[in-house]
């Protein structure tokens, strides 16, 4: 008896955890800040401060051939708007990162796909180019719901721009 109930609790532990799966590998968030270097001036002299230009993406490995559907991205409860393209490559060169100038590679698992999620702030203040510790997506991924959470984002070093 003690056997046959060690074993129904382990089916269930198990049965338990394969429900909670997304086929969603992992997630990488990436974030690149560039401020155009040419001062601007108005009318009459005084120097306008330029708005940094923030890009900001994800990229998803999933076991799936499938496209994963995104119907929403929370940055700290920001919402996003998000596009997903296939990388098409088992390899993707994400740039190279601005803490220690090291580059940034992805390799997925054999039979596994890379996507690229590009995000673009819905409405509203823009969010600060500070390292994001919670980011949310959701989605579809072969017919099931998934919310998959990011804990780390990662910023690349940018060429200057003029």
């Amino acid at each position: 008896m003690k056997r046959m109930a060690a074993v129904l609790s382990l089916l269930l532990c198990f049965c338990a955890a394969n429900a909670q799966s997304s086929g969603i590998q992992k997630a990488s968030a990436y974030i690149k800040v560039s401020i155009p270097g040419m001062i601007i001036r108005d009318e009459n002299g005084n120097d306008i401060k330029p708005e940094p230009i923030i890009e900001r993406f994800i990229y998803l490995e999933c076991r799936s051939a499938g496209k994963p559907s995104i119907d929403s991205v929370f940055y700290n409860g920001i919402l996003f708007i998000a596009s997903i393209t296939e990388t098409g490559k088992t390899i993707v060169d994400v740039g190279v990162k601005k803490k220690n100038g090291l580059p940034v590679k992805l390799s997925s698992k054999k039979g596994n796909h890379i996507w690229k999620i590009e995000l673009q702030q819905s409405t509203g203040k823009p969010l600060p180019h500070e390292l994001v510790k919670n980011i949310i997506i959701k989605g579809m991924l072969d017919k099931k719901k998934f919310c998959y959470t990011v804990h780390t984002e990662t910023e690349l070093s940018t060429p200057d721009r003029y």
